[in-house]
């Protein structure tokens, strides 16, 4: 009992550490008031002060004005109600709405330990919530005015939820399940597009398994949230501006000169995003998913995460590339190079090799701290593109 009050402990001197490095960075913060940050804050109290009848108003103000197209668009009514409420307690402004990136941030390292350990154990869940809790981009997007680190919170948690609720089956765990998902379309359009994802994944393990509720999972599992989600929209108002704004969404980016300029690029562009953020831990992590093919990895746990993975990788790459679109990739990414890492040091020097895997682990994490201030204190970089990214490493002159 004692051990596990130990991990415990330390766990919230992480978390409290992680939370007060941010929260002293905020305080030369600059916010962006003309782009997406000054969007989100209008919504929200534009939402808040009208209630949630006023939806239908900021549909149409969004079709009429071309100029709106390039940003943030309405679909996201969980995260709009969510931040209206926030701010309507808090106070309307930039700050405030960062706080809630930062409690979103805080929110996503208590999720992700509870269930790491649950199925990994306390050591690896421990020193998993290190390497996540000081990831550079992590850190970054929870200190901004952005939906980011709140839709990356509600992705990962439907992901963690829905192996939870396949390992032990209960009514409690879907029900749960049902309403993340659902919440987690609601806070990002995007999320929609883990549908195909989890119904590929349940062919794929009642393909290894045949299991006997497959199609009832398949139902609740796709069909119920979506059916939640536009009652939700039915209820606000919205469903006859959904086709419009949906057409604006997938198509303006072709109109859009920054997303031209800046996101577009090959399929590998987030692999090189992320090795300018973090590139022992993705190299790493992709020596391990290379490792796990060859050697046909029978962890489950493991291989659901590379299902996911690999699926959403290839789906998101679809779209509009930017690292931040797909900051719930982090998770697995540090997840994959954690065991690689376990395993290597296990086979190089198994009689120390937990005491040098947690030095290894502390370095990493103040090397992606280093990385952090870099990037996002010093060089200021508000949107995490890969120009961005390359001129702050000097690779490239952006002057």
């Amino acid at each position: 009992m004692e051990r596990k009050f130990n991990y415990n402990l330390i766990f919230l001197l992480i978390l409290s550490i992680a939370i007060a490095v941010i929260s002293t960075s905020l305080k030369n913060i600059q916010f962006m008031s003309g782009v997406d940050e000054g969007y989100y804050l209008r919504y929200a109290h534009f939402i808040g002060e009208n209630g949630i009848l006023g939806f239908r108003e900021l549909f149409k103000e969004y079709i009429n004005n071309q100029s709106n197209w390039l940003f943030p668009n309405p679909l996201r009514v969980g995260f709009i109600i969510l931040s209206a409420v926030w701010l309507k307690i808090l106070g309307y402004s930039f700050l405030n709405l960062a706080f809630l990136s930062l409690f979103s941030y805080a929110a996503l390292l208590i999720l992700s330990y509870y269930y790491s350990k649950k199925y990994l154990g306390n050591r690896i869940a421990l020193l998993f919530i290190v390497l996540l809790a000081f990831s550079p981009l992590n850190m970054a997007l929870s200190r901004r005015a952005l939906l980011d680190s709140t839709a990356n919170l509600f992705s990962i948690a439907s992901i963690w939820m829905l192996w939870d609720f396949l390992q032990g089956k209960s009514k409690a765990k879907l029900i749960l399940f049902i309403v993340i998902f659902s919440l987690s379309i609601l806070v990002k359009e995007t999320g929609v597009l883990f549908c195909p994802i989890f119904i590929a994944y349940l062919a794929f393990n009642n393909y290894k398994r045949r299991e006997n509720d497959y199609y009832r999972d398949l139902l609740f599992i796709s069909i119920v949230p979506l059916t939640i989600v536009g009652l939700v929209y039915f209820l606000l108002g919205c469903i006859p501006f959904i086709p419009l704004v949906s057409k604006i969404v997938i198509t303006s980016p072709g109109a859009n000169p920054y997303a031209i300029n800046y996101g577009a690029g090959p399929w590998y562009r987030y692999l090189i995003d992320y090795m300018l953020l973090s590139p022992a831990v993705i190299i790493l992590a992709l020596g391990f998913l290379i490792r796990s093919f060859l050697d046909k990895e029978d962890n489950r746990l493991v291989i659901y995460f590379i299902f996911i993975s690999v699926l959403s990788f290839i789906l998101f790459n679809t779209f509009t590339k930017n690292v931040r679109y797909v900051l719930f990739l982090d998770t697995p990414i540090r997840l994959f190079f954690l065991l690689a890492l376990n395993k290597m040091l296990e086979r190089l020097m198994p009689h120390n090799f937990k005491r040098i895997l947690f030095l290894v682990v502390i370095l990493i994490a103040f090397l992606d701290y280093l990385s952090f201030k870099d990037l996002f204190i010093d060089s200021r970089i508000y949107d995490p593109v890969s120009f961005s990214l390359l001129g702050a490493r000097h690779i490239i002159p952006i002057h």
